[in-house]
């Protein structure tokens, strides 16, 4: 972990290697998990399908917490000494997600080809679904997850002001709780959401997850300091607690699952800022981790391909068989999306090449 200089001699933000390796890990578990969900192979009774695999869903909050820890090493400084151009910081924002996002919307409204299509995209399109009452868009059924983590990009302003002192920031952390704990027990009933609704789709709810990842900025010297000098100390206890996350009960009380998943993830992203493990800062992660962001969104439109191919239970779908399979269309999905990805990107960089000599 070093600082690298820019053009003008300023120093750029610290690049955490090992956080390459977190997102590429969680986005390849996530992907995992959709495959597992959408398809019918028959291989329960055992730990590893019934409930490791369902988990890897909730790697979508280690991937919305190293959004909000992202953000601060980028930007939080620039915001608190006030030398960001808004216009400039919202433009990259935008460039940075919608034309590829744009492209999948597209494909999916060509795919679905009916008004309700159209409808959903056109919101999602300004990347305003968060706003909605209920983030539960169907056309790319994924990008909630972007609908939340945009939103807060628009409001990382006002986050700043929260992140000013280390006592705010736990103040916010412990309302941000409250307010979640609130939604659980009141807002987030019949009365006021639909029955698709999903709590972890609502920007107001995953409020904490960024507030976390604050944290962690605000402590991340200490934390430095620590790792490295237990790093397998830190490492044990990161995997030790993974396992208790499985058996500590929740008690039919969704906020303390919330508060044991919150422990778990900020117990990694301090490990991986504090230790440059050289698994999670591997050439191969470093790659999945600079396209998880399209994988993330892509996954689905390539399962489908891959499901139209008929390529998922050519080795059965029970006993070894089954488990072959299972992994067999858990790679192809993989090397379907950064097949796709990079031939996206080719034809980007010739369009973008070929409209700048044109104009």
């Amino acid at each position: 972990m070093s600082l690298s200089k820019g053009q003008k001699g300023a120093l750029s933000p610290i690049h955490y290697s090992s956080i390459d390796g977190l997102r590429a890990i969680s986005c390849l578990g996530i992907i995992l998990m959709h495959i597992q969900a959408n398809t019918n192979y028959t291989l329960q009774g055992n730990f590893i399908y019934d409930k490791f695999i369902p988990s890897l869903t909730w790697l979508v909050y280690l991937f919305i917490m190293i959004s909000g820890f992202g953000m601060c090493t980028g930007y939080l400084s620039k915001f608190q000494n006030n030398s960001v151009n808004l216009e400039t910081f919202y433009k990259r924002r935008y460039a940075k997600i919608l034309p590829f996002f744009g492209f999948l919307l597209i494909i999916a409204i060509v795919i679905e080809h009916n008004l309700k299509a159209v409808y959903e995209a056109s919101v999602e399109f300004l990347l305003l679904h968060g706003l909605l009452p209920n983030n539960a868009v169907s056309v790319l059924g994924v990008c909630w997850t972007l609908g939340v983590i945009f939103l807060f990009y628009l409001l990382f302003p006002a986050f700043s002001v929260l992140m000013k002192s280390k006592k705010r920031a736990w103040i916010s952390l412990a309302i941000s709780l409250w307010i979640s704990f609130v939604c659980e027990q009141h807002f987030f009933t019949k009365y006021f959401v639909t029955k698709s609704f999903a709590p972890r789709h609502s920007f107001i709810y995953c409020i904490p997850l960024f507030i976390a990842g604050g944290l962690i900025y605000l402590y991340k010297n200490e934390i430095q300091r620590i790792c490295s000098k237990y790093r397998w100390i830190t490492l044990g206890l990161c995997i030790g607690y993974t396992a208790l996350w499985y058996v500590i009960p929740n008690g039919g009380i969704q906020i303390v699952f919330y508060l044991k998943s919150l422990l778990l993830f900020c117990m990694w992203l301090s490990y991986a800022i504090g230790v440059e493990s050289k698994f999670l800062s591997s050439k191969p992660l470093k790659f999945l981790s600079g396209i998880s962001m399209e994988m993330y969104l892509a996954q689905m439109i390539i399962f489908r391909i891959v499901e139209k191919l008929h390529l998922m239970y050519i080795f059965g779908n029970s006993g070894i068989g089954g488990w072959i399979s299972l992994l067999f269309t858990f790679i192809l999905t993989v090397i379907g999306l950064i097949a796709f990805i990079q031939c996206y990107k080719f034809a980007y960089r010739f369009i973008k090449k070929h409209w700048l000599k044109t104009t």
